[in-house]
C-alpha cells in the first residue's frame, strides 16, 4: 500500500472516503470501532482535519480506498 508523503495527500484520502460514502459506492461494515473512528474526525478552524481525532482504522480505510482509484489499480486486469 502506498502511503502519503504530505498532509495534502493525506487530506486527498480522507476526502475519499468522504466521498465514497457520501456517493454510497462504499458500504460501511458492521463494526462500531470504524463507525466511531469516522464520527470522532474533528475539522479545524481553518477547515483542515485535525490529525489528532483520526484513529487507525480510520487512516488504514482511507489510505485503502486512495489506493484503489489509482489509476495503475484501475487498469490492472483481471488475475486468473
Amino acid at each position: 500500500m502506498i502511503t502519503p508523503n504530505n498532509r495534502k495527500e493525506f487530506e486527498r484520502h480522507i476526502d475519499i472516503l468522504a466521498e465514497s460514502i457520501e456517493r454510497k459506492t462504499f458500504q460501511l461494515p458492521p463494526s462500531r470501532r470504524i463507525l466511531r473512528g469516522l464520527l470522532s474526525a474533528k475539522q479545524l478552524p481553518n477547515k483542515r482535519i485535525s490529525f489528532l481525532t483520526i484513529d487507525e482504522s480510520t487512516r488504514l480505510l482511507a489510505n485503502s480506498l486512495a489506493n484503489f482509484d489509482r489509476p495503475e489499480f484501475k487498469n490492472r486486469k483481471n488475475a486468473r
